[in-house]
C-alpha cells in the first residue's frame, strides 16, 4: 500500500495513507518487522479504527487520525505512563491551534466543552523488562462530520474546532509530534503528571470504576484515579473503564 504523501519531522517520517483499516493495526504489523523509532501512519479515514476495551473508534474523514512507533530506552514497567503523557500532548496542542480548553477524562480521552474529541490507544511489545515498541494511536476529532455523528454517540462526540482552515490536520500533527517527543525524553520522571491532573475533569466527581464508587479525589504518582469511597477508604485504580455523568466543565 502506498501513501499519498510522506513527509519528515525529525525525528518523525509521516506517511500518509488516504485510508486505512486501522493505523495502530498498521503499525503494529510494521514494528514486527523491524520498522524504526519514529515512523507515524496518518490516514484521511479509518473503516476499522480502534478504541479502548476492544471498542470500535468513528474514523469519518473529518479528523486526525495517526499513529506513532516508538523503540525507546523505556522500562516495561514505565510503559503505561506512554498514554498519560500523549494525553497532555495532545491537549496542549489543541489549545496551542486555538480550541477551547481541552482537558482530560482519566485516562485517555480528551473533551472540550463536555464532549469527547479525541481518543488514544496505546500497544505495546516487551522485550524482557525493556519495551520493544510502543505504538500510540491518536484519533482527534478535527471538525464534526457533514453526515454527523452516529445515534449511539452523538451525545457525547463533539469535534475539536468550529470552523478549522485547510490543513489543519497536518498542523496538529506536528504539534502532538513535538510534544511527544519532548514528552517522552523525561517520561519515567513524569515531567507531565502536575498538568495531567490539573486536566482532569473527574476530580471531585462521582465515579464507579472496577468495582469501586465514590469520589474521584485525586491521580497518584503511577497515573492511578484515587477514589474516595462512602465509607472513607481511598482506593487507586489503575485500569478500566470509568462511568460518570458526562458533566465536565471544561
Amino acid at each position: 500500500m502506498n501513501p499519498i504523501d510522506e513527509y519528515s519531522l525529525p525525528p518523525f517520517i509521516i506517511k500518509e495513507y488516504a485510508e486505512l483499516p486501522s493505523t495502530n493495526d498498521f503499525l503494529k504489523s510494521e514494528a514486527i518487522n523491524g520498522a524504526p523509532d519514529g515512523l507515524v501512519a496518518a490516514a484521511r479515514r479509518q473503516t476499522a479504527g480502534k478504541g479502548r476495551l476492544g471498542r470500535s473508534f468513528y474514523s469519518p474523514g473529518s479528523g486526525l487520525y495517526m499513529s506513532v512507533l516508538l523503540r525507546r530506552d523505556i522500562p516495561a514497567a514505565s510503559a503505561h505512563l506512554i498514554t498519560p503523557m500523549a494525553a497532555v500532548a495532545v491537549a496542549e496542542s489543541l489549545e496551542a491551534l486555538g480550541s477551547e480548553p481541552a482537558g482530560i477524562k482519566w485516562v485517555n480521552d480528551i473533551y472540550i466543552a463536555g464532549k469527547k474529541v479525541c481518543g488514544i490507544l496505546t500497544e505495546t511489545g516487551l522485550s524482557g523488562d525493556c519495551l520493544d515498541y510502543a505504538v500510540v494511536g491518536i484519533g482527534v476529532n478535527i471538525c464534526d462530520p457533514e453526515e454527523g455523528y452516529p445515534p449511539e454517540i452523538a451525545d457525547r462526540a463533539g469535534s475539536a474546532f468550529k470552523d478549522p482552515p485547510s490543513g489543519t490536520e497536518k498542523r496538529l500533527a506536528a504539534e502532538i509530534l513535538k510534544r511527544l517527543d519532548g514528552g517522552l525524553r523525561d517520561i519515567c520522571a513524569r515531567g507531565f503528571l502536575d498538568e495531567y491532573r490539573r486536566r482532569s475533569v473527574l476530580i471531585g466527581k462521582r465515579v464507579e470504576a472496577a468495582g469501586t464508587a465514590g469520589t474521584a479525589v485525586g491521580i497518584d504518582s503511577d497515573c492511578r484515579l484515587v477514589i474516595k469511597t462512602d465509607d472513607g477508604r481511598e482506593i487507586s485504580v489503575g485500569t478500566g473503564e470509568v462511568n460518570t455523568p458526562l458533566t465536565f466543565d471544561r
